[in-house]
């Protein structure tokens, strides 16, 4: 099974240097929704982020998939 590493970016980069064994894309994709979701609950209050990019990197380095998640609110 390929191994996939994660960075996210928002106003702090986080680097994946450990990676992820993954059976297939399908898990990979899953995988960024989640990670990108609970990044945004747990963090965008804090940080006063409404917006993070995550990407996808294989073994060899190459991006493979990448995800954004990005939250707008506007008083009326």
């Amino acid at each position: 099974m390929p191994r996939y590493f994660i960075d996210t970016f928002d106003h702090v980069d986080a680097i994946d240097e450990e990676g992820t064994v993954l059976p297939d894309r399908g898990a990979l994709r899953s995988l960024l929704r989640a990670a990108l979701t609970e990044i945004l609950r747990e963090e965008g209050d804090r940080r006063g982020v409404d917006e993070f990019v995550a990407t996808a990197r294989d073994e060899n380095g190459h991006r493979v998939m990448s995800a954004r998640i990005s939250l707008t609110i506007t008083d009326q």
